[in-house]
């Protein structure tokens, strides 16, 4: 579920739950930009990691560092793996210091979950988030 905040911020609600542990999840993390004729086109990062060792702090990894930091405040997930159970983030936002200073414009955050299991790649699941990169909005003062 997806909540505006104001003219500037959305925050989402998302809740899953997990039926088998997690031991060996990967995220696959691509970045678009819309371009003219209207479609995503690839846009600066395409980057695969493991999970368990970016939360495990076994190896830096600046994207996966990065959205660590945003998902551990607003996720019940604080351990490292197996991930098990009821998951859920409340009120999750993209935080603004964490994003450069991008060209105005539509954008899409692309993450895709795995896990590997005896060499075989299993699909947990995507996540794509959408948002706008554009001139803050300001309420006009009214005039008394």
């Amino acid at each position: 579920m997806i909540k505006a905040v104001n003219w500037n911020k959305a925050t989402a609600i998302i809740d899953f739950y997990i039926e088998s542990p997690v031991r060996n999840a990967s995220m696959h993390v691509k970045f678009f930009k819309k371009d003219y004729s209207n479609k995503y086109q690839p846009f600066l990062i395409d980057v695969y990691f493991n999970i368990c060792d970016v939360i495990s702090r076994r190896k830096s990894i600046i994207y996966g560092n990065i959205i660590w930091k945003t998902m551990k405040r607003f996720t019940n997930v604080n351990h490292s793996c197996p991930i098990e159970g009821h998951v859920y983030s409340r009120d999750i936002y993209l935080d603004e210091t964490y994003i450069p200073i991008l060209p105005l414009g539509s954008y899409q955050l692309f993450m895709n979950y795995s896990e590997t299991v005896h060499k075989q790649i299993e699909h947990l699941g995507t996540i794509a988030i959408n948002f706008m990169a554009m001139e803050e909005f300001k309420a006009k003062k009214k005039k008394v």
